[in-house]
C-alpha cells in the first residue's frame, strides 16, 4: 500500500514539474536562454516516466528495487523544481525603481549575477538530465523485469483479492452486548422503513465516517423480527465496495430474492434443460439481468440493502434494476461519501442519515462491554485514567473502541503497565499489531479511493495537531502556494482548490466543526485515527516532518521538505539539514530568532498557530526570495522590517490580530501580493498603494487622507476592503471621495467595513451619494453615526451578513433590513438604534438564521423569524420576551448581570418544544 500511494505522489510530483518547465519553455523562453534543449529533454523524460508510475500505482506488492527507485524518482523531481525556482527568482530579483549612478551599478551587478545564474541553472539542469536518464534506464529494467507481473495483473489481482481477509466482515457479526448507542437510530430507521402511510419506494442512505457502524446500524434494521417474520416478502443484503462489477452484483440479486429458473429461462428465450441457473446467469447480457430483477420486485414489497457504496455510477446502474411501485418498498444505501447519499436520494433528501460518533459516556460503556465480564461490565477503578486516555484516541469511533477493546480483553490479567504501554504507543501498535490491523485497513480504504490529485491535498492536512480546528480558506490558501493546487483549464486556483476540500468533506474524511453564514464549511477537524494514517503515510514518504518532543524525523537519505513545528521541539538536532525547506508550520513557542536564515527555497511560512511573542528582525526573511505565504495571524509582533519589500513573490501575508499600526515603505514593491489582510487594528499605508494591482483583499485601512481614498479606488480587483476614518472630522474632499470609491469599486466589492469614531453624521451624506452603490456585496459592517440607511440598503439582495453599531437608526429602518432577501446573519451592537426596544414580529428576515443584539430589550411576537435558530441577547437592560415564538431555534445565548432575566430566558428554553442548548454567561 504504501508504494502504491508513493507512486501516486511521485506521478503527481512528475507531472507537476514537467508541467512547470513546460510553462516556462512557452511564456518565458527568454529566462531560459541557452538551456532550452536540455528543458526540453527534462520534460520529455519526466513525461514518458509518469505513465508507468501510474500503472504501478495500482500494485499492491513490489520488490524493494523499484520502491527505492520510486524514492529517488520522487527526490530528483523536487530538487529539479528547487533548481529552477531559484533561478528565476535570482534573474528577477532585481532593484526596484533606481535611478541614477547608484541604480546604474545596481543594474550591472544585476547583470553579472544573471550571467552566473545562467551557469547555474545550466550546470544544475545537466545534473538533473543525468539523474532523469538514469532514471529512464532504470525505469526500462524494471518496466521489463516486472514485465510478466504486469501482464498478469488481472489474475494477480484476483488472487490477492481471494486471500486478502475484508475487514468490514465484523460489522456482521456484532453481538447483542456490544450495540451501544443505536438504539435512537435504529429507531429513526425503522420508522421509516415501516411508515406504512409511504407507499412509493423510499431509498433511505447512511453516510458516515469509515467505521462509524453504518453497516452495524444496517444490519440490525434489516435482521429485525418484524422485517425477517415476513413485511417485506423480498429482501437482500449486498455488498457493493469500491472494485464493484455490476454484472455480478445483479446476479447476486437474482440469487437472493430466490428467482426461479423458468423466469430466467424466460428472460433469455433458452430451452436447453441441461443448463442450471448459474449458466444461464452467465449467459445473459446486462440488460437482461436488469430485465430478470424488476420483472421479479414487480409487484411486490421489497427490502434491499446496497452496503458500502463508493460510486454514483454504481447507484445509478443498480437503480434502473428497481420498479417504483406503489408497495412501501425500501431501499437502504450505505456509503462514505456524501455525493452518493444525495443521488440516491435525489427524491427526498430527508431519508439522509449522518451517522456521527459516541458521545464519551457511549464510548465507555461501549469499551468495557467490549473488555470487561457480564453482568456488569465494571472496570477496576486503577484502570479507568488509562481506559479514558485511550478512549479519546478512539474519539467515539466504535470500529476502533470494538477493536482496541477486543485486544485488551484477550489480556485476562488486566495489568496496569500493560495498558500504559498500549495508551503510550497506540499509534504503532495499530500499525503492526495483527488484531489491529482491521482498523487501518478499513480507514485506508478511504484514502487508497482518492484521485491522485486529492491525496497531497489530503497529506497536508498531517501539518496539524490533533483535535485542531482547521479553518478551510488557510488550507486552502497553502495548498495554492505550495502548487499542491492550479488552476485549470481557465478555472482559477482558488475555485479548484474549494472543489478539491469539498470532495474531502463528502467522502468524509474531514469532519465539518464551524459553517459560515452562506452553510459552507469554515473550520473542519481530522478524526484521530485518520489523523494517524496520514502520518504513518508521510513519514514514509518524507511529505511532512513533525518536530515535537518526539520528532519524526525521516530517513538520513531524505531532504526535508514542509516542517510542522511544535510545542517543545527546540531541541532539533543542530546538524539537520532545513536547507531544503518549502514548507514551515508553527504551533509552538521556542523557534529561535535566526531560524529562517538560509532557508531559501521557502514558499510558505505560517507561524499563526504558534501564539507567542515574536521579535521580527531586519534581516529575518530578506532572503527567501520565493515565499509566497506569509502569516503573522496572532503573532504579538509590533512592526514588520523594511526587508518585507525584498518578498517579491509574495501574494498572501496576513498580519491580523497582531501590534502592527504602520506598514513600511518597502511593503508597495510586493506587487504580486492578492491578499493584505490585518485588523482589528487600523493601518497607515505609505504612499503608492495603487501599485499594488493584484490586490484582492485589503485592510482594516486607516484613511486619512484624500490620496490614499484614489489610490485604493485603482484597486479594480479588489473584493474585501475594510477602511477605518479615525477621531477626526471629514473633510468635503474626503466626502466625495469616499463616494466615488464606492462607486469605482461597485463591480467588484464582496465585503466591506467601514469605520468612523467620531459621533459626526457627515460619513451619511457620502454614502447616501454614492452614483454606482455596490450591490454585489455579501458581507457588510458600519460602525458611525447614520442616523437612518442609505437609500441603496434596500437593494443589496446578496448581502447575507449585516453588522450595525454606532449608527443611531431609527427604529423604521428595521423594515429595510427584514426586506433584505438574502440576510442569514444580523448583529445589531451598542447604539445601532435610538430606541432602547427592538421588537420582531411575523413580518421579514425570511432566512434569518442568526440574531445578536447587545444593549437592547429584546421582544418577539408569535411566528416572528421562522427561519431564527441561534439568538445572542447581550446585556439587555430590563427584559427579553417571546423567546418561545421561535419555533426554529437550536441555541439561547444570554449574557447578563440580570439573574432574573437569565432564570426567565433559561426557563423559556427549558419549556421550548426544540430544547434549544442555553448559554447563560456574564458580560465579558
Amino acid at each position: 500500500m504504501e508504494t502504491a500511494v508513493a507512486m501516486k505522489l511521485v506521478d503527481f510530483s512528475f507531472q507537476s514539474i514537467a508541467g512547470k518547465l513546460q510553462k516556462m519553455l512557452e511564456e518565458e523562453a527568454a529566462l531560459l536562454a541557452g538551456v532550452e534543449d536540455d528543458v526540453r529533454d527534462i520534460v520529455a523524460e519526466l513525461r514518458s516516466i509518469a505513465p508507468f508510475l501510474t500503472a504501478m500505482s495500482t500494485r499492491r506488492n513490489l520488490d524493494d528495487q523499484l520502491q527505492n527507485w520510486v524514492q529517488e524518482v520522487r527526490e530528483v523531481a523536487y530538487d529539479a523544481e528547487d533548481s529552477i525556482d531559484e533561478f528565476v527568482c535570482r534573474l528577477r530579483s532585481t532593484p526596484y525603481d533606481e535611478r541614477g549612478v547608484k541604480g546604474f551599478l545596481k543594474h550591472s551587478l544585476c547583470c553579472i549575477k544573471s550571467l552566473k545564474a545562467r551557469h547555474g541553472i545550466a550546470s544544475d539542469l545537466k545534473k538533473v538530465k543525468v539523474q532523469v536518464a538514469d532514471i529512464r534506464t532504470r525505469h526500462d529494467r524494471y518496466s521489463h523485469s516486472n514485465e510478466a507481473f504486469t501482464s498478469s495483473s488481472s489474475d494477480a489481482a484476483t488472487r490477492s483479492d481471494m486471500v486478502f481477509s475484508d475487514p468490514r466482515i465484523i460489522s456482521h457479526f456484532i453481538e447483542e452486548a456490544q450495540l451501544v448507542g443505536i438504539n435512537q437510530s435504529r429507531e429513526k430507521i425503522m420508522g421509516w422503513v415501516m411508515d406504512e402511510n409511504r407507499l412509493e419506494l423510499t431509498v433511505i442512505a447512511l453516510v458516515g465516517f469509515g467505521g462509524l457502524g453504518k453497516t452495524t446500524l444496517a444490519k440490525t434494521v434489516y435482521d429485525d423480527p418484524v422485517i425477517v417474520g415476513g413485511h417485506f416478502p423480498c429482501r437482500a443484503w449486498i455488498t457493493v465496495s469500491q472494485n464493484y462489477n455490476i454484472r455480478q452484483l445483479l446476479k447476486q440479486i437474482i440469487r437472493k430474492i430466490s428467482v426461479n429458473e423458468q423466469q430466467i429461462r424466460d428472460v433469455i428465450g433458452c430451452r436447453d434443460a441441461s443448463l442450471n441457473t448459474e449458466q444461464l446467469l452467465n449467459m445473459m447480457e446486462e440488460s437482461q439481468l436488469v430485465q430478470t430483477v424488476r420483472g421479479h420486485l414487480h409487484g411486490k414489497r421489497y427490502l434491499l440493502v446496497f452496503d458500502d457504496v463508493w460510486r454514483t455510477e454504481a447507484w445509478e446502474s443498480l437503480r434502473i434494476a428497481l420498479p417504483p411501485d406503489g408497495e412501501g418498498s425500501r431501499v437502504i444505501v450505505t456509503t462514505r461519501i456524501e455525493e452518493v447519499a444525495y443521488t440516491s436520494c435525489s427524491g427526498n433528501h430527508q431519508f439522509i442519515f449522518k451517522v456521527s460518533p459516541l458521545s464519551s459516556q457511549l464510548s465507555w460503556e461501549l469499551f468495557c462491554r467490549r473488555v470487561f465480564e457480564a453482568p456488569d461490565y465494571s472496570c477496576p477503578p486503577e484502570l479507568e485514567n488509562v481506559g479514558t486516555d485511550i478512549l479519546q484516541k478512539c474519539n467515539g469511533l466504535p470500529l476502533a473502541i470494538v477493536t482496541i477493546g477486543g485486544l485488551l480483553a484477550s489480556r485476562p490479567d488486566k495489568k496496569l503497565e500493560e495498558w500504559k504501554d498500549l495508551r503510550d504507543h497506540l499509534r504503532l501498535e495499530i500499525q503492526t499489531n495483527d488484531m489491529l490491523l482491521k482498523i487501518n485497513q478499513i480507514l485506508v480504504m478511504s484514502y487508497n479511493d482518492l484521485p491522485y490529485h486529492l491525496k497531497p491535498c489530503f497529506l497536508f492536512l498531517g501539518i496539524f495537531p490533533e483535535d485542531y480546528e482547521i479553518r478551510r480558506k488557510r488550507l486552502m490558501r497553502q495548498w495554492i502556494t505550495e502548487g499542491i493546487v492550479s488552476s485549470i483549464d481557465g478555472l482559477p486556483a482558488e475555485k479548484v482548490a474549494k472543489r478539491c476540500f469539498n470532495q474531502l468533506v463528502s467522502r468524509s474524511l474531514v469532519q465539518p466543526s464551524q459553517f459560515d453564514d452562506n452553510g459552507i464549511v469554515k473550520f473542519c477537524r481530522v478524526h484521530d485515527m485518520m489523523l494517524d494514517v496520514i502520518l504513518s503515510i508521510s513519514k514514509k514518504e518524507n511529505f511532512v516532518v513533525l518536530l515535537k518532543e518526539h520528532a519524526m524525523i525521516p530517513q538520513q537519505h531524505q531532504k526535508i521538505r514542509r516542517l510542522s513545528w511544535y510545542e517543545g521541539s527546540s531541541r532539533l538536532v543542530s546538524n539537520t539539514d532545513l536547507s531544503h525547506l518549502r514548507s514551515f508550520t508553527a504551533f509552538g513557542k521556542e523557534i529561535p530568532p535566526k531560524f529562517f536564515r538560509k532557508k531559501r527555497r521557502l514558499r510558505v511560512v505560517d507561524l499563526e498557530g504558534s501564539w507567542y511573542s515574536f521579535r521580527l528582525q531586519p534581516k529575518c526573511f530578506s532572503k527567501l526570495f520565493l515565499l509566497k505565504y506569509l502569516s503573522l495571524r496572532n503573532i504579538r509582533t509590533t512592526g514588520l522590517p523594511e526587508t518585507i519589500g525584498d518578498l517579491q513573490n509574495l501574494e498572501f501575508l496576513d498580519i491580523r490580530g497582531t501590534n502592527i499600526y504602520v506598514l513600511p515603505n518597502t511593503i508597495i514593491k510586493l506587487q504580486k501580493l492578492v491578499y493584505l489582510l490585518a485588523g482589528p487594528n487600523s493601518l497607515r499605508f505609505p504612499k503608492g498603494i495603487r501599485k499594488l494591482k493584484r490586490l484582492v483583499a485589503f485592510g482594516m485601512a486607516d484613511a486619512d487622507n484624500v490620496q490614499l481614498l484614489q489610490e485604493i479606488g485603482e484597486l479594480v480587483d479588489l473584493q474585501k476592503l475594510g477602511i477605518s476614518f479615525g477621531t477626526s472630522s471629514l473633510s468635503l474632499g474626503m466626502l466625495e471621495e469616499i463616494s466615488a470609491l464606492l462607486s469605482k469599486l461597485n463591480g467588484s466589492l464582496r465585503s466591506l467595513k467601514i469605520r468612523h469614531f467620531v459621533d459626526s453624521d457627515n460619513l451619511k451624506k457620502a454614502l447616501d451619494e454614492v452614483a454606482l452603490p455596490p450591490l454585489l456585496l455579501c458581507k457588510l459592517l458600519i460602525g458611525c453615526k447614520l442616523c437612518e440607511l442609505p437609500p441603496w440598503f434596500a437593494s443589496l439582495n446578496l448581502v447575507v451578513k449585516i453588522t450595525l453599531f454606532d449608527t443611531l437608526l431609527q427604529p423604521e429602518d428595521i423594515i429595510v433590513l427584514r426586506n433584505l432577501p438574502a440576510l442569514v446573519n444580523l448583529k445589531l451592537g451598542i447604539r445601532s438604534f435610538t430606541t432602547v426596544d427592538l421588537g420582531f414580529d411575523r413580518l421579514g428576515f425570511a432566512r434569518l438564521k442568526l440574531l445578536e443584539i447587545q444593549w437592547y430589550n429584546v421582544s418577539f411576537k408569535e411566528g416572528a423569524l421562522r427561519s431564527l435558530e441561534i439568538v445572542k441577547i447581550l446585556a439587555p437592560p430590563e427584559s427579553v420576551d417571546g423567546i418561545e415564538h421561535l419555533h426554529g431555534l437550536r441555541e439561547v445565548h444570554i449574557r447578563t448581570w440580570n439573574k432574573y432575566i437569565k432564570e426567565m430566558v433559561k426557563n423559556s428554553a427549558a419549556k421550548h418544544p426544540n430544547r434549544p442548548k442555553c448559554f447563560a454567561t456574564y458580560p465579558y
